[in-house]
């Protein structure tokens, strides 16, 4: 049974599927993974028995046999799925959107420019932000945690907990630059008029910002509260 006063980050990280759900509802158990459900309730307009039926449904249905525990792998191997999966799919999207997008916006500009130019800006700011941000975990947030994992050096623990703060002030900003997105592009959905490209454009965002959030609740509810054991 679903409880409401478990946080999103633990509903997630052992019922993967009811991100469907949270990100029909706008739930952000991303950068709020902290937040227990019946928080995060609280700020929506819908009944609350319509979402908890919703993600009970998921529960019951949700194959517990195939759900990886990432609480009970170590850091490093949890790491390593990160880079190999989420930072590579990343770096993928973000260099296939850098062209399409502007793409679009040349060939569309006339009939949805105000559109087109607003994404083009959030766009070129994420790209920024996230691609400094991948090179930040990879040089030094991440070789920290494997180091600190092996010698248990406090010294080495207390320097990772500073460049931690910054990293979830980071993965807040990105978080709310999808969310900006999302808004502009009516929840990713191509004009009727659009091309092909036009859709794949919108529809690779969508992907990439169901993605990002999947990859940050893996750092901040699993990765980093590993370091408070």
């Amino acid at each position: 049974m679903i409880d409401k006063n478990k946080t999103l980050g633990e509903i997630v990280l052992y019922y993967p599927d009811t991100v469907k759900v949270l990100n029909g509802y706008k739930i952000d158990y991303c950068c709020n993974g902290h937040e227990t459900l019946a928080v995060a309730l609280e700020r929506l307009k819908t009944d609350d028995s319509e979402v908890i039926k919703a993600l009970q449904l998921v529960v019951d249905h949700q194959d517990g046999s195939k759900v990886k525990d990432w609480q009970n792998v170590s850091m490093a191997e949890l790491i390593d799925h990160i880079l190999t999966t989420h930072h590579v799919y990343m770096k993928e999207s973000l260099e296939e959107l850098n062209y399409i997008v502007f793409k679009i916006l040349k060939v569309h500009f006339k009939s949805h420019g105000e559109q087109l130019l607003k994404v083009h800006h959030l766009f070129g700011t994420l790209k920024t932000e996230l691609e400094a941000h991948l090179v930040k975990e990879e040089e030094n947030l991440f070789p920290m945690i494997k180091a600190y994992e092996v010698s248990g050096s406090e010294a080495i623990k207390k320097d990772i907990k500073k460049f931690i703060n910054d990293t979830e002030e980071e993965h807040d900003a990105a978080g709310n630059l999808f969310k900006e997105i999302e808004q502009v592009t009516n929840d990713f959905t191509a004009p009727e008029d659009a091309c092909t490209t036009y859709r794949r454009t919108f529809d690779l965002l969508g992907a990439l910002q169901k993605d990002t959030f999947n990859h940050i609740h893996l750092e901040n509810s699993v990765l980093f509260l590993k370091l408070d054991d």
